[in-house]
């Protein structure tokens, strides 16, 4: 795993915190709070690269699937990196889920998309985050929640100053839209390979022939 941000330093240090991202528990009726901590156990084969891969590069556009739980960076070097759910199998997706943002995000997103502009990255880290899940009770029974850690990746635009995070979750609603379970996943981030562009064939030439003579166009 790599280092965390903190809220009241520029440097690294591993696992400190806390930092907190608003508007996510909305769900829940209550707003939760995140901390970046160390997890209980690391997974060794921690998929993905090293989000610091990003730092340096000017990011010039944002942009969500509309099918599937991935959020693509592209940068003006003609690099891109895929956040991604681990786990996630397009064939097989399971329980619906979908990457999240702190909302300070999401302006710039729009503002990429938009103008001509370029934001750069000047930190970034892959974090944990403890939060709590939830699952409505079934027959009468109460609710259940418990806490969870989860990876999610975090990065800092040099041009304004601020943390931004994505991190995954897992929801079920029921038939009149309430939610009866929410969990959360961890993501990783992934870079996305060029596929080079063939080069357009030739059609083969047409032969006529004109006067007696044959002519090739």
């Amino acid at each position: 795993m790599f280092g965390s941000p903190t809220s009241s330093s520029e440097s690294f240090e591993p696992f400190t915190g806390p930092i907190t991202f608003p508007n996510v528990g909305e769900t829940f009726g209550s707003q939760p709070t995140f901390r970046s901590r160390k997890p209980e156990s690391l997974r060794i084969d921690t998929l993905g690269i090293s989000p610091t891969e990003m730092i340096g590069r000017q990011l010039k556009r944002i942009t969500r699937s509309a099918t599937h739980p991935v959020i693509t960076f592209y940068f003006t070097d003609d690099t891109s990196f895929q956040v991604r759910v681990d786990g996630y199998n397009p064939g097989y997706p399971g329980l619906p889920k979908a990457l999240e943002t702190d909302p300070e995000l999401e302006p710039i997103m729009v503002d990429l998309d938009n103008r001509d502009t370029v934001y750069t990255i000047s930190q970034a880290t892959l974090i944990t985050l403890t939060d709590r899940a939830f699952q409505a009770g079934k027959q009468g029974r109460a609710d259940s929640e418990w806490k969870q850690i989860h990876s999610a990746i975090a990065f800092k635009l040099q041009e304004e100053g601020r943390w931004h995070c994505l991190w995954a979750t897992l929801a079920e609603f029921d038939a009149v839209g309430r939610c009866i379970f929410r969990s959360f996943d961890d993501v990783y981030l992934e870079r996305v390979e060029r596929v080079p562009q063939k080069s357009p064939q030739k059609s083969p030439q047409k032969k006529r022939w004109s006067n007696g003579r044959r002519v090739q166009f």
